[in-house]
């Protein structure tokens, strides 16, 4: 990508960039629907809160109470209320549960990890237990940890398709790529629902340059026809396979379902520009600015377009523009400084 040559971009790096800098903006309608969402929780606490004063000592009423606080983001209240119904009721797993969530956003996952411990000690047997247990250890790369659970997982069932699934996580984690295919394939056969299980599939046999990959997109289609995540999967396969036309018919239908989706307008933009179709890809780049308004990329490239035209004004302005939001976009900074040193025509 440091490159302006025709044909060099490196989709990997650029993906990186999104991850990176790939900030969604805010749309009107979405602000007025969480302001509306917040008047209707604010009115829930209030009346929580008048019930709890008169019912003291009602476990299930905190714990309502503690899933609100949760969803505003009130961790030590949460837990507080948490900590309370526990004291009233000390052996209920969805009081553990939510407490173990609070705690990993609340970035104390040592607090969260002790009290899945606690609830499975309290339920050895319990799967759902088992598998937020084996989960969160391998949140926490503790994958020996988490395959000890998912096998007392499958001593209890031993066709639990999660536990399967979670097993082809960790298996993926350390490098051991045959077993997670194996675990992975086992729980798709245990059910064929499982999407996210066919997704790692997918990507494993396409890591391998296996053409395998795509009946694995197309299986977890098949199960959820709209998923944009499947789509843009199998949309960047053909991408880096160079079914250039395939891949944007795929990226077009993505903006079709979700026209917000950003990703989408930048990978057709890049496609088009491996076509030499700068008009193209100019419009596109154009589009997702309009659609993620503090992307740095989408100026980047806007920018490369203009360049390549000859408004070089406007590249210039939309080179600043990446790096006033991306301060640390170096590859935006040296395009700028080829611009800068660049001799008049």
């Amino acid at each position: 990508m440091t490159s302006k040559s025709k044909g060099s971009i490196k989709y990997s790096v650029i993906f990186l960039f999104v991850l990176i800098f790939g900030l969604v903006a805010c749309k009107d309608d979405k602000a007025q629907e969480s302001n509306s969402g917040n008047n209707g929780e604010n009115a829930a606490l209030e009346e929580l809160n008048e019930l709890i004063r008169n019912q003291k000592g009602d476990d299930g009423l905190l714990f309502e109470r503690a899933k609100l606080y949760y969803g505003k983001k009130a961790y030590d209240e949460a837990i507080d209320d948490l900590v309370l119904a526990q004291k009233i009721d000390s052996i209920k797993p969805d009081y553990y549960h939510l407490l173990a969530d609070v705690y990993m956003d609340y970035y104390k996952s040592f607090e969260a990890l002790k009290t899945m411990q606690k609830v499975v000690f309290l339920h050895p047997q319990r799967i759902p237990s088992l598998l937020k247990l084996a989960e969160f250890q391998y949140i926490l790369k503790q994958y020996e940890a988490s395959v000890i659970t998912l096998n007392n997982v499958l001593a209890v069932d031993r066709l639990e398709p999660e536990a399967f699934f979670m097993l082809g996580m960790n298996f993926r984690a350390i490098g051991d790529i045959e077993r997670a295919k194996n675990s992975f394939q086992t729980a798709v056969e245990n059910n064929p629902d499982l999407v996210d299980a066919w997704m790692m599939l997918g990507s494993i046999y396409e890591g391998q340059n296996d053409p395998q990959a795509l009946v694995y997109y197309d299986n977890a289609l098949l199960v959820s026809p709209d998923n944009i995540d499947v789509m843009h999967a199998k949309a960047f396969y053909f991408q880096n396979h160079k079914d250039i036309q395939a891949a944007i018919d795929l990226y077009k239908k993505i903006n079709v379902l979700d026209p917000s989706y950003s990703d989408a307008y930048l990978n057709t933009g890049l496609l088009y520009l491996e076509m030499d179709s700068l008009a193209k890809a100019h419009e596109h780049f154009n589009i997702m600015i309009k659609s993620d308004v503090t992307n740095p990329i989408g100026y980047f490239y806007r920018a490369y377009t203009f360049e390549q035209i000859g408004e070089l004004k406007k590249a210039r302005m939309d080179y600043e523009q990446a790096i006033k939001l991306a301060p640390d976009f170096e590859e935006a900074k040296n395009a700028l400084e080829l611009l800068t040193s660049r001799k008049p025509s």
